[in-house]
C-alpha cells in the first residue's frame, strides 16, 4: 500500500493534523500562561519540549518523502513525545494526540498492523497515565481508543479509494495507448491488403485485357473493328498504369517514411511521452523499416502495459553497414523483463529474419532498453 500520495486531499490532511495539535495543546498553553492549574496540579514549562517535538515530528513524517525505517522512527518518537506530555501533564486530556499518529499509521501500512500499532501506542499512555493518583483510564482506553480505530479505518478506505483511482487512471492510459496502436496497425494492414488487391486481381486481369486485345489486333483486318481494337488496347493500357500508380502509392505510404511513422506513432500515444530522435542522412529500405517500425510499436507496448514508464526514447542511427533503433524507457526494468513475454520474442524473430540483431538490456537506475540493429541491405534467401 502507498504510504501517502501527493494530491490537493494530502495536503488537506497535514493541514487538519497540525490544526488538531493545536487544538488539543491550546489549554494546556492557556494554563500554562495563566498559572492555572490542570487536575490540581500546576503545569510545567517542561511540557513545551514534547509538544514542540510532536508538532515537529508529525510535520516531517507527513510532508518530507522519507525512507521507511526513518518515517516509522518519527512515528516512535510522536508517541514517546504523548506518552512525556501525559507523564508530566497527568491528564487523560492527553491522549487525542495518539489520533494524530493513528490516522498516519492508517496511511502507512495494512489494517491488520495499523490495528495493531493503536493498542500499542494506546498502552504506552496508559502506562504513563497509571502514575497518577486519578489516572482516568477509563477515557483514554475507550473514547481515545474508538477515535484511533475510526480514523485508521478511514485512512484505510482513503488509501483504497486513492489506489482503485490510480489503477482506473493506468488501465485508461494503456486502453488510450492500445488503441491508438492497433488504430495504426489495422490502417496500415488495410492499406496494403488493398494494394495487393489491386496489383493482383485486377492487375491481372488488365494484363490479360491487354494481351487479348494484342491478339486481337493482329487477326482483324483493317477497318473499323481494327481502329476499336486499337483504342480498347489504348485504354486498357492507361487503365493497367493507372492501377500501378495506386498500387505504388499505396505501397509507398504502407512503408511511408520513417521519421514520420515514428512521429506520428510518437503522437498517438497519450503516455509514456514518446522522444524520437533520427541521426540526419539515414537512408532505410521498405522492409528496414516496416521491421523497425514494428520493433518500435513493440517497445512502446511494452513500456505502456508492463514498465510504468513515464518517458520512451526511441533513437535511430546509420553505423557501418546497418541502421540501428534503439528504444529505452525509465521506468522498471524488471517488471519490464517479466512480463516481455511473447512481444520480445516476436520482435528477435523479426529482426533476425531480416539478418540483424537484438538485444535487450535491463540496467537499475536507467530502464530497459531494446536495441535492434538491421544490415542496410536485407540478404536474399538461398
Amino acid at each position: 500500500m502507498a504510504r501517502y500520495f501527493r494530491d490537493q486531499r494530502h495536503w488537506l490532511f497535514c493541514v487538519a493534523a497540525l490544526a488538531v495539535w493545536v487544538a488539543q495543546g491550546w489549554p494546556v498553553l492557556e494554563a500554562l500562561s495563566a498559572g492555572t492549574p490542570i487536575r490540581g496540579e500546576p503545569v510545567s514549562p517542561l511540557w513545551l519540549v514534547p509538544f514542540l517535538l510532536f508538532g515537529a515530528t508529525v510535520a516531517g513524517a507527513m510532508v518530507l518523502r522519507l525512507p521507511p525505517a526513518l518515517h516509522w522512527a518519527l512515528l516512535s518518537i510522536e508517541v514517546a513525545a504523548v506518552a512525556a506530555m501525559a507523564n508530566i501533564v497527568q491528564w487523560a486530556g492527553m491522549s487525542p494526540f495518539l489520533i494524530i499518529v493513528a490516522w498516519q499509521v492508517g496511511f502507512a501500512t495494512t489494517p491488520a498492523r495499523a490495528f495493531g500499532w493503536v493498542i500499542g501506542q494506546t498502552l504506552v499512555v496508559v502506562a504513563a497515565l497509571a502514575l497518577t493518583l486519578n489516572p482516568d483510564l477509563c477515557w483514554v482506553i475507550t473514547k481515545s481508543l474508538a477515535f484511533q480505530l475510526l480514523l485508521v479505518f478511514t485512512a484505510q478506505a482513503v488509501c483504497r479509494e486513492v489506489e482503485t483511482a490510480r489503477a482506473l487512471a493506468e488501465t485508461n492510459r494503456e486502453l488510450q495507448s492500445a488503441q491508438a496502436l492497433i488504430a495504426t496497425t489495422v490502417r496500415d494492414a488495410e492499406r496494403l491488403r488493398i494494394s495487393r488487391e489491386l496489383h493482383d486481381a485486377w492487375g491481372h486481369e488488365l494484363t490479360a485485357l491487354g494481351l487479348q486485345l494484342e491478339i486481337a489486333s493482329h487477326v482483324t483486318g483493317s477497318g473499323r473493328a481494327n481502329d476499336h481494337v486499337m483504342q480498347a488496347k489504348g485504354l486498357a493500357r492507361s487503365l493497367l498504369a493507372k492501377v500501378r500508380d495506386v498500387v505504388s502509392t499505396l505501397r509507398e505510404a504502407e512503408r511511408c517514411d520513417l521519421r514520420d511513422a515514428l512521429e506520428t506513432l510518437a503522437r498517438s500515444v497519450p503516455a509514456p511521452a514518446i522522444h524520437v530522435d533520427i541521426a540526419p542522412g539515414v537512408q532505410v529500405g521498405a522492409e528496414q523499416a516496416h521491421a523497425l517500425i514494428r520493433c518500435a510499436q513493440e517497445a512502446i507496448t511494452n513500456a505502456i502495459k508492463h514498465s510504468g514508464a513515464a518517458n520512451l526514447w526511441l533513437g535511430v542511427t546509420a553505423d557501418a553497414g546497418g541502421i540501428r533503433l534503439v528504444a529505452r524507457n525509465d521506468g522498471n526494468p524488471r517488471r519490464s523483463a517479466d512480463a516481455s513475454g511473447n512481444g520480445l520474442l516476436g520482435m528477435r524473430e523479426r529482426i533476425e529474419h531480416l539478418g540483424g540483431r537484438l538485444a535487450v538490456r535491463m540496467d537499475a537506475g536507467i530502464g530497459f532498453t531494446v536495441d535492434a540493429w538491421l544490415p542496410a541491405r536485407t540478404p536474399r534467401a538461398a
